[in-house]
């Protein structure tokens, strides 16, 4: 059994509901809690946002990509540490996520032992 985390929430906003739902159920099954948005629009729309502490999030979806979504949330007071993922990794996507301010870069699929101890350092909780 996995030692409680913390309370914090943890935003996971991907189209593809497989990544989606396989992201959270990972987090959850090691402390976390989640809350999972099929878009950036669902999660800027959503009122308890106010809540998330951290947010995963793809870079190629329709509407807002992750890219929109990162810079508006680097708007929010405060703002929260942004985790990107894509299944089109290059070293130009990488080099744009770093340079707008992504607390982290993972290529699909994810690598889920390196994407919990960034979660962890992040939230300043022990892996």
């Amino acid at each position: 059994m996995k030692a409680k985390r913390s309370s914090a929430v943890i935003g996971v906003v991907d189209d593809d509901e497989s990544v989606r739902m396989g992201l959270s159920s990972m987090l959850r099954a090691e402390g976390w809690h989640s809350a999972a948005y099929s878009s950036a629009e669902q999660l800027l729309g959503d009122t308890r946002r106010s809540t998330l502490q951290l947010v995963i999030t793809d870079i190629q979806m329709p509407g807002i990509d992750g890219f929109a979504l990162l810079s508006s949330i680097k708007l929010w007071r405060p703002p929260v540490p942004v985790i990107c993922i894509t299944a089109y990794a290059t070293e130009a996507v990488l080099a744009r996520a770093t340079a707008d301010g992504a607390a982290g870069f993972f290529p699909k699929p994810v690598d889920d032992e390196q994407l919990l101890a960034l979660i962890a350092e992040l939230l300043g909780k022990n892996v």
